[in-house]
């Protein structure tokens, strides 16, 4: 965290995805320590995961997080919407969506096709 609080960022959005890579136990402190450090070092928002997920349930839910996010969502509105398509298609059990939260404003991000230079 020592690091994160040396480096003076301009993101709107800081998004730490975590995977159940068998490395110990991620604790609430440990993820709210580091977005506290984002939003010091300048982040508007951080989206963190209270504990570890499996693969397949957090690769969903970033795919789909991301999809909703760059279709012009707020971050806030992303992260319902993704809660409800995960409860919806596959993924029930509340261990698999709800350890995500977003901490700060809630932001927009406006992207720029590469393709069509137009906004999506």
């Amino acid at each position: 965290m020592a690091d994160v609080s040396k480096v003076q960022l301009r993101a709107k959005l800081v998004v730490l995805s975590c995977c159940h890579s068998g490395r110990g136990e991620i604790k609430v402190e440990g993820v709210i320590g580091i977005a506290r450090a984002f939003l010091g070092s300048g982040a508007r928002s951080v989206l963190v995961a209270q504990w570890a997920l499996d693969d397949e349930s957090t690769e969903q839910f970033m795919n789909h997080f991301y999809e909703h996010l760059f279709g012009v969502e707020s971050a806030s509105e992303s992260l319902h919407e993704v809660r409800k398509w995960m409860r919806d298609n596959g993924f029930p059990e509340e261990k698999k969506w709800a350890p995500f939260m977003q901490i700060g404003d809630n932001v927009t991000l406006s992207c720029k096709s590469s393709l069509s230079g137009k906004k999506t």
